[in-house]
């Protein structure tokens, strides 16, 4: 298997952005409403939510459904 040097380039981009501590799908996942509501509403992330931010610059099935979600959220009208 050879690759490009555009995936080559990409794949050295994503190893310099991991950090020593990441959460995994499942984490994101649970959190991600949290994040969301919080991105809706203006509302300031708090630094525990960060990580969710970050996972989701990672990986792009938690990045898919944090946009279904968002598009849903953004369909039923502003938050109260």
């Amino acid at each position: 298997m050879s690759f490009t040097s555009e995936q080559i380039d990409g794949l050295m981009s994503l190893i310099g952005i991991t950090r020593e501590s990441e959460l995994n799908c499942n984490e994101c996942l649970h959190h991600v409403a949290e994040f969301a509501e919080c991105e809706l509403t203006g509302k300031h992330i708090p630094e525990a939510l960060e990580a969710v931010r970050h996972h989701l610059t990672l990986c792009l099935e938690c990045k898919e459904e944090y946009d279904e979600l968002m598009k849903v959220l953004r369909s039923m009208g502003p938050a109260a």
